[in-house]
């Protein structure tokens, strides 16, 4: 999975702004299929646009100790969640159906998206953060099925992201280091709506080192977390009954690097 996120903020004053997110993604699945042939799937293109507003409870041009800031807003389904690719059937005829949900560009529902975004300095150039954010998807099931061999409608989910450790200020180099631990999963059951029909129900939990470095108006940051921890839940049974279904891996390793512009 390679992906792009390009954001666009404005503040509407010292407490609150607006972020408009636009993230684009390529997917690749390579898998022996039940013809016993690999086959490779591809998926490229805009993935669920977002907009969220966030509050700082207090104002960061005058409290530099640390500050919480509260996040609503809105995913819309503008990804494609029904690329198609190719799949072979047990009797060796090859089928288009929709690729695995892992590499869709988007999920086909709205979310509702709630967030937290808290740092406190413990001492010296030593601050602690934490942040979390989930995102709620009311809309029980799509009109995409899974695989032709388990027609079964793709589910909604919420999805889930946390991460809390610290940083330590080099302001010598205008930089900062960073360590804590970062979870991202999606649940079995949603907090809205049913959770009928199949989905990937995950949980990572990573080692996630960082870096920030600030270059004239800019950040550049970079973050590779870890994988420590990983599994799926299968709590929907399959139609033929069956509920074990192997779903893969999840990723040992990933690279995050950003850089901000300020105007």
């Amino acid at each position: 999975m390679q992906s792009l996120d390009l954001s666009v903020a404005y503040g509407l004053s010292d407490h609150v702004n607006l972020r408009l997110t636009v993230p684009t993604q390529t997917g690749t699945l390579s898998w022996i299929n039940p013809d016993g042939v690999r086959h490779q799937t591809h998926a490229t293109g805009i993935g669920d646009i977002n907009l969220i507003a966030t509050y700082a409870l207090w104002n960061p041009r005058l409290v530099s100790s640390g500050n919480l800031a509260v996040s609503l807003g809105v995913k819309a389904p503008t990804g494609n969640n029904s690329v198609l690719g190719d799949f072979g059937m047990p009797d060796g005829t090859v089928v288009r159906t929709p690729v695995h949900p892992g590499i869709e560009l988007g999920d086909g529902g709205w979310g509702i998206i709630v967030q937290a975004n808290g740092y406190l300095r413990i001492a010296g150039n030593l601050s602690g953060y934490v942040f979390g954010s989930y995102q709620l998807s009311p809309q029980d099931t799509t009109d995409v099925l899974f695989l032709p061999l388990f027609p079964s409608h793709m589910s909604v989910p919420d999805a889930y992201e946390a991460r809390i450790g610290v940083a330590y200020a080099l302001p010598w180099w205008n930089a900062s280091l960073s360590l804590g631990l970062r979870t991202d999963g999606v649940p079995v059951h949603d907090i809205l709506g049913r959770s009928d029909g199949y989905r990937f129900a995950a949980r990572t939990i990573l080692l996630d080192p960082g870096v920030s470095v600030r270059v004239g108006p800019g950040d550049f940051t970079l973050s590779v977390p870890v994988r420590i921890h990983g599994e799926f839940f299968h709590p929907v049974p399959l139609p033929t009954g069956n509920t074990e279904l192997d779903s893969g891996d999840l990723a040992n390793l990933l690279v995050f690097a950003g850089y901000v512009w300020r105007l």
